[in-house]
């Protein structure tokens, strides 16, 4: 790939300003502060794409390991302006859509966000203000490129993946958990390091007959239902978690276009509100999967406001006008209460949550 950059003075700039800016030439170890990226390439005319596998864009942006947020990320804009998705420490990848020989033009808006969450420790940082944000850039560019995603082998990840963590959990002395171990023992042998991807499919056999046996007739049957918390105001600025929405958002959007039975959760009428006011197309796409019932509102509130210090009109003005934005925009009202990362609750919030149903 061919990188330029272009350094963005201050808070962050909307794509059709970053565009006419002077970009330069920018090379993978370099540091980057709150960057724009240009990045032009072609995917290999050598390469065989079956249908089944596709072509993405690699990104690492010189990622903390061992955390899964709370330091770099990143969106990814099409050449004409539409957000396709996010890039994050757990999630380095964007699908691109082009075949071998095609051409592909992208910009990354990237932020520098400082690490804050090392040993999820969360202290505070010295870098949550724009004047003492540090002369010298916090991350150096890794990694930029185009790879060739290859289902079989990625299948093959999850199904060992599973399979071993399920392994982790059951008595040693439950007869499935030796025949899981013995399984990924014979996957393990039939894998050729040499040549994984034509010995793949043979090595999934024995963990596909492993994954097809039933739990015990009173195990439990578990649904999940996807969920993203975002801090409207914590360790960062605002204007950071306006541009986390947006991430976030579209990075669901595109697992549920991926997964067909897939179903995502976000409270805080205010991100919402933020995502129509920002990025209109994306707030579109956000409604009309809202509208499939499949990307849902929870709590009604405009925020998941703190429940110790607001009084009582406070809080009930959380459900009006949350409940409010929600009907007017979706014609949806949520009933929950949804509060999960409060630290504490009021006794209040039973007979305000019920007056307000």
């Amino acid at each position: 790939m061919h990188i330029e950059a272009w350094e963005a003075p201050g808070e962050p700039v909307p794509f059709s300003e970053a565009v006419l800016q002077q970009f330069e030439e920018f090379t993978i170890g370099a540091p980057w502060g709150m960057t724009w990226f240009h990045v032009t390439g072609t995917v290999p005319t050598q390469w065989d794409i079956p249908s089944s596998d596709r072509v993405e864009l690699v990104v690492d942006l010189g990622f903390i390991d061992g955390i899964p947020g709370f330091q770099a990320e990143a969106l990814i804009w099409s050449a004409d302006g539409d957000i396709i998705s996010a890039i994050e420490p757990l999630n380095r990848a964007v699908t691109l859509g082009a075949e071998p020989g095609q051409s592909v033009e992208l910009y990354i808006e990237a932020a520098s966000n400082p690490d804050i969450g090392r040993g999820f420790s969360f202290e505070q940082t010295p870098f949550a203000e724009r004047p003492v944000i540090p002369g010298e850039p916090l991350y150096r560019l890794r990694r930029l490129a185009i790879a060739h995603w290859n289902r079989q082998v990625w299948e093959f990840l999850q199904d060992l993946a599973v399979l071993a963590g399920l392994a982790e959990q059951l008595p040693d002395s439950l007869p499935r958990r030796a025949k899981i171990l013995y399984a990924i023992d014979a996957a393990l042998d039939l894998i050729d390091p040499q040549d994984v991807v034509g010995t793949v499919g043979s090595a999934r056999a024995p963990l596909l007959e492993a994954l097809a046996h039933p739990a015990h007739a009173s195990a439990h049957r578990i649904h999940a239902v996807g969920h993203a918390h975002i801090d409207s105001a914590w360790l960062w600025p605002i204007w950071e978690t306006r541009r986390k929405v947006a991430r976030t958002f579209s990075n669901v959007l595109r697992l549920l276009e991926e997964n067909g039975d897939f179903t995502f959760s976000a409270s805080s009428a205010q991100q919402y509100a933020w995502l129509k006011q920002d990025h209109p197309a994306l707030f579109a796409r956000v409604k009309q999967r809202l509208a499939e019932g499949r990307f849902v509102p929870v709590g009604g509130q405009w925020v998941e406001p703190d429940s110790n210090l607001p009084s009582g009109e406070s809080l009930a003005r959380q459900f009006l006008q949350g409940k409010q934005f929600f009907l007017e925009e979706f014609g949806i009202e949520p009933t929950e209460v949804w509060i999960p990362d409060s630290s504490g609750y009021s006794g209040a919030l039973p007979q305000i949550a019920a007056a307000d149903r």
